[in-house]
């Protein structure tokens, strides 16, 4: 598949994607990752876009490592390392919020 370029808005700014795939998946993660932006600027009103994007990318991580934990282990039940990986990134936003690992 030829690469497109799709035109997306995240928290008011347009950009444009390069991808290989569907403009409609594009666009539903861009969608996925405003909602994101726009939730945690919710809860801490003063932060930066940046500061908001590392702690969207830190929750989009926490979502995938926690999938494949489930993937790998995927007896009914097993929590074998969820609780480690919340638990981690937990710690990471805080530090973030509380400004300990630098003002992003």
């Amino acid at each position: 598949m030829e690469p497109r370029r799709v035109k997306v808005r995240i928290l008011g700014e347009e950009y444009t994607i390069l991808g290989e795939t569907g403009e409609d998946y594009i666009q539903a993660l861009a969608d996925q990752v405003d909602r994101k932006l726009r939730e945690l600027g919710a809860g801490m009103p003063g932060a930066s876009r940046q500061k908001l994007a590392i702690l969207a990318a830190l929750n989009f991580a926490d979502e995938l490592q926690q999938v494949k934990e489930i993937k790998n282990d995927p007896t009914p039940g097993s929590t074998t390392g969820t609780v480690e990986i919340e638990e981690k990134t937990r710690k990471l936003i805080t530090m973030l919020e509380e400004g300990i690992i630098g003002d992003l």
